[in-house]
């Protein structure tokens, strides 16, 4: 109530700030692991069949997994920030700017 008072953000949106960044990162992070991780798993799944049945195993991408990483990246994500957001939100801005 006195951040409001004396102009700036509530800890609520604060908070939330905090939260959707951590979200962001681990949105980014997802997509990018999920674009470089297709060529590097076709390329280990072809050499491990290679050495062990002297041909390439059959290789498949699981949409369902796809998915499952995304959620699992998504709450992981809101988990982590979390406790630094909800601290941030408890600091008064001359605290932040002595900080830095």
């Amino acid at each position: 109530m006195l951040r409001r008072f004396l102009g700036g953000a509530s800890e609520g949106a604060v908070l939330r700030l905090f939260l959707v960044e951590g979200v962001l990162i681990g949105l980014i992070s997802w997509g990018i692991g999920a674009v470089l991780s297709i060529p590097i798993s076709k390329t280990l799944s072809d050499a491990l069949g290679m050495v062990f049945l002297s041909r390439p195993l059959s290789y498949a991408v699981s949409l369902e997994g796809v998915i499952l990483w995304l959620v699992i990246v998504l709450v992981l994500a809101a988990v982590a920030s979390l406790l630094p957001a909800w601290r941030a939100s408890r600091l008064a801005v001359r605290e932040v700017l002595a900080y830095e």
